[in-house]
């Protein structure tokens, strides 16, 4: 028997994902012992199972997400796929300084060694083109959510007076899958990066928003620092109206004050993380490729 397995924070998105492929749910059962410790509680084991757990603050999931990848082998299970919309310790795949560790290499080992099958949306790639070199020899899959984010511009009324823009070169994928949707021109900026919190996104010379409805998209949003410069960027170079939308938000919902004071009316995310913001989902996205991975 197959069987989709959830995490009690994503359960939402788990018995959506069950429903479409028609499989029964387990959620795990979790406790944390005051030392932090966790015990993983799952009855029984089915012959091929998907996880699905975003990767978000990661630490603790990883662990837990061990013991039970680890207990359904020796409970016999054959075929283990991780679905983890957010997948972590990706960005760090090289060396920077001196003595860091690269975790995205050792996060592949690791995942890898644990499952036959990894998807992912929109993991945080810089210099790695292809999740398959992350996890050599596991059939893995790297999905954007940029149709479903111009399908909801769409919907909101996108039209010729609207644009898409991206920080920098690294979401120009996802402007260039968002603005295809959504039938509507991209423009991708450039973001120099200082600090965690101390960037700055510059617009190419000339750039003329003058009367447009800017829809600013970016993979991930936590600490909010790049979308509220790339909206007073594109606002200097005219810009009449400001939204936002990202595949992935991290960020608390007390940055929404400092977003609509940068002229952002409103911020809107895929439901891979369970947040306020989530008005997307990615149950079908997901659904059509593990039907064909």
């Amino acid at each position: 028997m197959d069987m989709l397995i959830g995490f009690p924070e994503g359960e939402a998105l788990a018995r959506a994902l069950a429903t479409a492929l028609g499989l029964p749910l387990h959620i795990v059962g979790l406790h944390r012992f005051p030392d932090g410790e966790s015990l993983v509680r799952l009855p029984g084991a089915p012959e091929r199972a998907i996880i699905l757990r975003s990767l978000d603050q990661p630490n603790d999931k990883l662990v837990e997400l061990q013991f039970l990848a680890g207990a359904l082998r020796e409970r016999g299970t054959r075929e283990l796929t991780l679905v983890a919309p957010y997948l972590a310790y990706m960005r760090q795949d090289i060396e920077f300084r001196p003595g860091e560790v690269v975790s995205q290499r050792i996060m592949g080992r690791w995942l890898g060694g644990l499952f036959d099958r990894i998807v992912a949306v929109e993991p945080h790639l810089h210099r790695t083109h292809d999740l398959g070199e992350v996890f050599p020899g596991t059939r893995a899959a790297a999905l954007t959510a940029g149709p479903l984010l111009g399908n909801w511009a769409r919907r909101q009324g996108a039209d010729a007076t609207w644009l898409v823009l991206g920080p920098d070169e690294e979401a120009d994928h996802l402007v260039q899958a968002t603005a295809d949707a959504a039938g509507i021109p991209g423009l991708v900026g450039a973001k120099v990066r200082r600090g965690d919190h101390d960037v700055s996104v510059a617009l190419p010379e000339g750039t003329d928003l003058s009367g447009r409805t800017v829809l600013i998209v970016d993979d991930v949003v936590s600490s909010g620092g790049t979308l509220i410069d790339a909206a007073k960027v594109a606002r200097r170079h005219g810009a009449s109206r400001l939204l936002a939308a990202t595949t992935h938000a991290v960020f608390p919902m007390e940055k929404m004050e400092a977003f609509q004071a940068a002229g952002i009316e409103q911020v809107i995310s895929a439901d891979g993380i369970p947040h306020p913001t989530n008005a997307v989902s990615l149950c079908d996205l997901l659904v059509d490729c593990l039907k064909h991975l």
